[in-house]
Formats: structure tokens, C-alpha cells, sequence
């Protein structure tokens, strides 16, 4: 499949670097430099100039492209790409948009702008990280089937219940499959005579319940429950959107934000939400904001304020800490610092946009630097498990696979080797990427 992205910023090289290997791929950005780079070390076509023009586009190749992303820094010029290409081809076109009101413009007038799918960032950010905050220690957490499904993913600390527990003698969660073991960077698909070690990175795939149910077994005490203190500094789009999520999940969080005239709206817009006027360059603001009786702060402010409101939440007791970390060279940074969730906006965008793509799952999540995928698949007649057990079919498929899930008229069913997989159902499976188009074409 041809796929233009026009925009080779962060979130673009992100996108042309999962696409790549599976996709032919254009690039079109004003950089030269840029694309040249992306040219030379992913082989995709480069193109250097303006993605409103239709020159550049027809360079690209847009004629036979069967999608169009527009992944620049700027919301206008996306919207003028995806139109350019409306009037031009068929291509399904896909926009990331950072104006909160250009996605609601969107949402009422999809045709009229001529984008397919529009990517809200600071949404999409938000939902990120009270997914994972909801979950105690888990570093990702996706659903699917409509909810129905939950695969998290947790890093084992050497003092972890699990650490030297075979998954035999850890399988005690009736609706939870072992999916995954990461070790030192490895994809390993688990038995039961496999032994836990520390700073394994586990994936598993279960009801929601059954989910948050080991995240306590790994971390006793850590659940984040609604009557707990959490403490949102910020109150731009994206600390609003996780004040407004976390309302609806029962919470009534405190927002921090120094700005008066923006104290007032969000007072209004947030009935659940106590916000109050506040500067956290002051050195009164840990006392005001009451930081040390928080069970989460949330940073949504700059990188470089984010990690020091985190390291000085942690000094004075606070119990959790979160942030959005804009720039990826820092993640690490605050990884090693202890923040306990970080959610990088353009990475989120960059994978909403590759599952957008992805033409062999329903629905799709990428785990540990594309080391591994987990896909949601509706069985049809001529996939290899229609009709089929798990043991038999497992038999015909690569190493690097595992049914994690399997959900049928609405209910949830734990996978075990004798399981009769039947068209229509749905089926959530793990998969190492080296076996994935293998295990796509078969599924």
C-alpha cells in the first residue's frame, strides 16, 4: 500500500518509521535535509517542498496512494493538505490537529474539510495518561472490543511477588492470559514453566477486572481509587481534558493554574473540579496546593517544570507522579528520575495514526520500541482459526504468537489450548513483530 505523509517532524519520522517495512512510502516535507535523512536510512521516497501543493503531492505520488497523512506542526496547513487531496484523489486522509476547536469543527462538518480521520492531540494525550494512572504501575494500557478487553503492560521490580514464580504458580486470575515476557529487549512467549525475573516486562491480556486486579497484586496499595488526591497542574487543553476524564471516572480532582481569567472558565466548565489560582515558581506552592497530602501530581506545563514539580512532589511525600513530556529525548530522563508515568504526546498521535493504517487487525498497540503487537481480529471463514483449537492451529503459526482473548456475542472468554475459535469471533493476540506478517496474512 502507498502512504504519503506530508510533515517529517517527530510525529512524521514516527509514522514513516513503523510504516516502512510494511508500506511503500513517501515523504513530503520542506525540509531537504530532512527527508533526505529519512530517504537514506528507511528507504522512502523523499520529496522536498510544500505539502499544499499539488506538485509536490503528485511527486509523492498521491495518485496511487491509498492514504494521505498530514502530520505538520501546523493545524491550518493539514486541513489545506487533506483538501488538496480530496479534490485530487480518493485517498482515505488522515490530519493530527492540536485546536480543540478545529476537532469539534470537524466532528459537525467532516466533509466539508475533507479529512477522513482527525487526530486531536491533546485529547488523544489526555485519555493516554488517565488510562495508565488508573492502572497502578502500568507503563501502557489499551482496550479493545469496544472495552470489553484490557492488555497492560508492567515492568517487575526486583522486589515483585511475581520475581521467581513460575506463570503456572502466578495463573491464579480466572479472565487473564500471560501474553508476553520482555527481557532485555527479547519478546518471549510465556509457558508455564516460565520463571519471572526482575525487571521483566510482562503484558497481559484479560477483562478489565481481572487486569487491575494483578496491577494490585503487583503493587499493593498503589491503586488509584476515586477518593484519592490528585493534583493536576495546568490547566491548558490538555490538564483540562484529564480534569474533565477524571470526573467522569468519579474523581474530583484539583487543578493548579496561575492564570485568573483562565481560573474562571475552567471553574465553570469543571463542576467535579476544584481550581484554584496558583504559581509554581513561588516557593509557597508545594504548601498552597497541599502537594505532600496528593496521591498523583500531574504535570501538563514544560518539559523542564514538569520534572521538577515531579522530583519535589516525590521529595515531599506526594505518592504517585505523572507527566506529559514533549520533547522524546527526555522520557528517559524522567524514567530514571521516578516519575511513574509519562505519556510523550507525539508518540501517542504517531501510533493512533500507524493503527489508523494498519490494514490486517481491527484494531492494533505497539509495545516496547515495535518489539511486539497486540491485535484485535474478527474471525472470518478463511482465517486459519475458523473452526479450529488454539493447541491444533498453534501448530501452524510462528513461535511469536499468543490468543490472548477471545470475546463471542459479547462475552468474554479465557483462551485455553482446547478453545474452539469460531467465525465472528473476536480475538485479541499477542504477536512479536518478527512474526507479525505471517501471523496477519494467516489470521
Amino acid at each position: 500500500m502507498r502512504v504519503v505523509i506530508v510533515g517529517a517532524g517527530d510525529v512524521g519520522t514516527y509514522i514513516a518509521e513503523d510504516l516502512a517495512e510494511s508500506h511503500e512510502i513517501a515523504v513530503v516535507d520542506t525540509d531537504g535535509e530532512r527527508v533526505a535523512e529519512l530517504e537514506s536510512t528507511l528507504g522512502v521516497t523523499a520529496i522536498e517542498g510544500d505539502g499544499r501543493s499539488l506538485d509536490a503531492l503528485e511527486a509523492a505520488g498521491i495518485d496511487e496512494a491509498e492514504i494521505v497523512i498530514a502530520s505538520t506542526d501546523d493545524d491550518a496547513v493539514n486541513v489545506m493538505v487533506c483538501g488538496a487531496v480530496r479534490n485530487s484523489t480518493d485517498a482515505y486522509t488522515i490530519a493530527r490537529a492540536k485546536s480543540a476547536d478545529l476537532y469539534e469543527t470537524w466532528q459537525e462538518f467532516d466533509d466539508a474539510l475533507g479529512i477522513d480521520l482527525l487526530l486531536p492531540v491533546d485529547r488523544l494525550t489526555a485519555a493516554a495518561l488517565v488510562r495508565t494512572v488508573a492502572l497502578p504501575g502500568a507503563l501502557a494500557v489499551s482496550t479493545f472490543v469496544d472495552g470489553e478487553v484490557e492488555m497492560a503492560e508492567f515492568e517487575l521490580a526486583a522486589d515483585a511477588d511475581l520475581v521467581g514464580k513460575s506463570v503456572a504458580e502466578a495463573d491464579e486470575f480466572p479472565s487473564l492470559t500471560f501474553a508476553g515476557v520482555i527481557r532485555d529487549g527479547t519478546v518471549h512467549i510465556p509457558s508455564g514453566e516460565t520463571v519471572f525475573a526482575a525487571d521483566d516486562r510482562v503484558v497481559v491480556i484479560g477483562s478489565p477486572s481481572s487486569v487491575r486486579r494483578f496491577a494490585r497484586r503487583l503493587t499493593p496499595g498503589a491503586s488509584l481509587d476515586p477518593d484519592d488526591d490528585v493534583v493536576i497542574v495546568g490547566g491548558g487543553t490538555v490538564g483540562t481534558h484529564i480534569a474533565g476524564l477524571l470526573e467522569q471516572g468519579g474523581y474530583t480532582p484539583q487543578l493548579v493554574e496561575h492564570d485568573p481569567e483562565r481560573v474562571a472558565v475552567l471553574d465553570e466548565e469543571l463542576p467535579e473540579t476544584t481550581v484554584i489560582e496558583g504559581d509554581v515558581t513561588t516557593a509557597g506552592f508545594l504548601t498552597e496546593a497541599s502537594i505532600d497530602e496528593a496521591d498523583l501530581l500531574v504535570g501538563t506545563l514544560d518539559d523542564e517544570t514538569n520534572y521538577v514539580l515531579a522530583l519535589l512532589a516525590k521529595n515531599v511525600g506526594a505518592g504517585h507522579t505523572a507527566a506529559v513530556v514533549n520533547d522524546s529525548e527526555y522520557v528517559d530522563l524522567f524514567e530514571a528520575a521516578g516519575v511513574d508515568v509519562t505519556v510523550e504526546p507525539r508518540a501517542v498521535v504517531a501510533n493512533e495514526t500507524t493503527r489508523a493504517t494498519q490494514d490486517y487487525a481491527d484494531e492494533a498497540a505497539t509495545l516496547e520500541r515495535d518489539s511486539a503487537e497486540v491485535l484485535e481480529i474478527t474471525v472470518d471463514g478463511d482465517s486459519v482459526l475458523a473452526g479450529e483449537s488454539i493447541v491444533d492451529v498453534a501448530h501452524d503459526l510462528p513461535d511469536g504468537f499468543v490468543v490472548g482473548a477471545v470475546v463471542r456475542d459479547g462475552s468474554l472468554k479465557t483462551p485455553r489450548g482446547g478453545t474452539v475459535v469460531q467465525v465472528g469471533d473476536h480475538v485479541v493476540a499477542f504477536v512479536d513483530t518478527d512474526a507479525l506478517d505471517e501471523v496477519a496474512a494467516a489470521l
